[in-house]
């Protein structure tokens, strides 16, 4: 194989101004790592530490720490048994599920904010979505969750995710109409939405798809926590060649099962999905074209590149960049939708856009592309192959704290990489030398994360150590 991961190139505009060991510590007895948090918005890392029970395959976290990327540590909880530890949107406030041995869900659990804690709460009655402030789900006239979008009457049910006052409200429905057009696509199942919150207001997402898939409509309805509707805002992306088409965007709901022919869209919003640049509104449309025109219950098509688009916050069109994909050995060939990553993160003042499959078997690979923020030009786009390392069982990868499962035998000798880690090795001189330094005979695990303001690397060999090293990007 040839140097294809260490033939490093740093990025214009890309200067590493600074690198920093945040935490470097021995496994303990019953206080070890068990899994993390990112929180891309407060540019934080959370470790939970805690142990395991038996055979159980819950993971009881009985602290949890998050640093910062000065290395400042805060103490979040300590001495208690909890799991299934998750944080809101903005970042400041998580809630986590008290210890149950054998049951996955639990019975009871609890919101913190500004170390402050709820009161407990059934699991039961999970909310849909929450930040630092409410929680809240969208229901019918029942109280039922699961609604008929076009039938039901919707409600806001939200509370005070402290003191649990909370209301049902009556909500203005989203303009329908324009969904059900004589050129819309024959959708999946009755129409949907998604919920996406914000600090100080939600939406629901909705999708407009034509039937000849060469345009689609992303339509962001916005109320406050009042119910009041606020804002309808509309983005359309539209291509020339190839056709718009399905994949694992983050935008709709997918099932991956096990056995075959058991993936499956559940909905028609994995089209395509958005990111919102919180300093500018700027709006990022983003997804990927293929060869056919097929509905999302067709999961079989043959990718042929991807699209972004750049908007401002009221919908006008900043640019276009529609970029093919030239790989007929790989990405080109006929593919299962479902198993199609796609990905963006915006990242100081790029984009960093990546595609690659996700459950399949030999393929190896992922293309990623770094963009100009501004202008939508690809500075640097590669492809980058790999293989896979998958040694974990069922019962191994529910305890281990890291898990990866790209690497090889040259460069990456003992070393098992997550996709965002072989983005950056390629892109980054100095994650690279850090890479590099390291000597082990032992197998270790990275997983990398990129913020806007640099790139956060954990490492372990899941046995004795963990290490948090930040990367900082001026």
């Amino acid at each position: 194989m040839k140097n294809i991961l260490f033939s490093m190139v740093v990025l214009t505009g890309i200067i590493v101004n600074a690198q920093t060991t945040i935490v470097d510590e021995k496994f303990e007895k019953d206080n070890f790592p068990l899994g993390y948090n990112f929180l891309q918005n407060n540019n934080k890392i959370v470790i939970q530490k805690g142990k395991h029970i038996g055979i159980s395959t819950n993971r009881m976290i009985n602290n949890l720490y998050s640093y910062d990327s000065n290395g400042k540590k805060e103490t979040l909880l300590e001495n208690v048994e909890v799991m299934n530890c998750s944080f809101s949107n903005a970042g400041s406030s998580f809630s986590v599920v008290d210890y149950a041995k054998m049951s996955y869900s639990g019975k009871t659990y609890k919101v913190y904010t500004d170390g402050k804690s709820s009161p407990s709460i059934s699991t039961d009655d999970w909310y849909q979505r929450s930040n630092d402030q409410y929680e809240l789900s969208i229901v019918n006239q029942k109280g039922n969750k699961k609604v008929d979008f076009e039938k039901d009457q919707l409600y806001l049910s939200i509370v005070d995710i402290l003191t649990r006052k909370g209301s049902k409200i009556q909500l203005e429905k989203p303009d329908l109409a324009r969904l059900r057009t004589e050129n819309a696509v024959k959708y999946f199942q009755d129409l949907t939405f998604s919920i996406k919150m914000n600090e100080n207001n939600f939406e629901l997402i909705t999708k407009f798809i034509s039937k000849d898939y060469k345009s689609s409509i992303l339509y962001r309805t916005v109320y406050n926590f009042e119910g009041k509707k606020i804002e309808d805002l509309a983005y359309k992306t539209e291509i020339q060649d190839g056709f718009l088409i399905y994949c694992s965007n983050g935008g709709g709901t997918v099932r991956y099962g096990t056995a075959a022919g058991s993936n499956a869209f559940l909905d028609d919003l994995s089209i395509d999905n958005f990111m919102v640049d919180k300093k500018t509104e700027d709006v990022y449309v983003y997804g990927i074209f293929g060869d056919h025109a097929r509905k999302s219950r067709e999961i079989g098509n043959d990718p042929l590149g991807y699209y972004i688009f750049k908007y401002d916050k009221k919908g006008n069109k900043i640019w276009e960049s529609i970029n093919p994909i030239s790989d007929k050995k790989d990405y080109n060939d006929s593919q299962t939708t479902t198993t199609i990553l796609a990905s963006l993160i915006i990242r100081n003042n790029e984009l960093v856009f990546s595609t690659a499959p996700v459950a399949e078997r030999n393929k190896e690979y992922l293309h990623y592309a770094i963009l100009d923020k501004a202008s939508g030009n690809v500075t640097k786009g590669k492809k980058i192959t790999y293989k896979s390392d998958n040694i974990h069982t069922m019962m191994s990868g529910t305890r281990l704290f890291l898990l990866s499962f790209c690497s090889n035998k040259e460069e990456l000798k003992n070393k098992v990489f997550d996709n965002n880690g072989l983005i950056a090795l390629d892109t980054n001189q100095e994650y690279a030398n850090y890479i590099s330094s390291i000597k082990s005979k032992s197998k270790l695990f990275f997983n990398t994360f990129f913020s806007k303001e640099g790139i956060w690397l954990l490492e372990s060999d899941n046995e004795s150590y963990y290490k948090t090293t930040y990367f900082k990007l001026i």
